[in-house]
């Protein structure tokens, strides 16, 4: 099995802290206007046909994390990259005690205040250098791992590992390409170029990693790190699915 990172990597990995930098000032920056791309509002409203596509594939993956959780009923769940709350919300309720950790203290205020769950212990912690203090019966992520470089990916999962409990599992919610899912004003992503432009309400814009990983390519990948993954996707917008380790 390949070790979280090799020699040839490190170069890759210093490379990438500046641009790492700059995607947690910018969902520090984008914390208050967050949700409008989860609800289609703003710069967001792509129109009623594509609005309607997105929430029918909104409904599919809340469905199918709820069922998830309601079957395996996990005492202990950890979500990495909390946000502001839109899953956190499906997560708390099936629980008894989630931790929700994220970069940005502004996504934490907006999660706490939309949870508002005794249950849910929130950690302020840059992911690419924190470290699970337990184990945990379900690592759950959504709309993260696409911004982990390819080159920090195996260690990622490495940290995944150290965090899973026996007979745990991870879960996975993230993003499709489709050129709609994104802000009317911001420049068409490349599926390929791992890195993307974001622009804010006040024009700023920013850098950030974004990985569009396919089902079958992300399971053969995580297959070769030890892990066995079921990812499916919606017809346009996200992937989703449960992550195990074989290893």
């Amino acid at each position: 099995m390949k070790e979280p990172f090799s020699r040839d990597d490190a170069p890759c990995v210093a490379a990438d802290a500046s641009l790492l930098a700059g995607q947690v000032a910018y969902y520090r920056a984008r914390a208050v206007e967050y949700d409008a791309w989860w609800y289609r509002t703003g710069r967001f409203d792509r129109g009623a046909e594509n609005n309607g596509a997105w929430r029918a594939d909104v409904a599919v993956v809340e469905s199918a994390v709820v069922a998830t959780l309601a079957a395996a009923r996990p005492t202990s769940v950890l979500e990495l990259a909390c946000g502001t709350g839109l899953f956190t919300r499906h997560l708390a309720p099936y629980a008894d005690r989630v931790t929700a950790v994220d970069a940005a203290p502004e996504v934490i205020a907006i999660n706490r205040e939309r949870v508002a769950s005794r249950n849910v212990e929130y950690v302020e912690a840059d992911l690419f250098a924190w470290q699970p203090p337990a184990r945990y019966d379900c690592v759950f992520m959504s709309f993260w791992l696409s911004h982990v470089p390819p080159a920090r990916f195996a260690a990622f999962w490495s940290m995944v590992r150290r965090a899973l409990a026996p007979d745990g599992f991870a879960y996975i919610v993230d993003s499709a390409h489709d050129p709609t899912s994104t802000a009317a004003n911001h420049p068409p992503p490349d599926r390929h170029a791992g890195i993307v432009t974001r622009r804010l309400d006040d024009g700023r814009e920013f850098q950030i990693v974004k990985v569009f990983h396919e089902p079958a390519p992300l399971a053969a990948t995580l297959d070769a790190l030890g892990f066995t993954a079921r990812i499916r996707k919606t017809p346009r917008y996200f992937i989703y699915g449960d992550v195990r380790d074989t290893g």
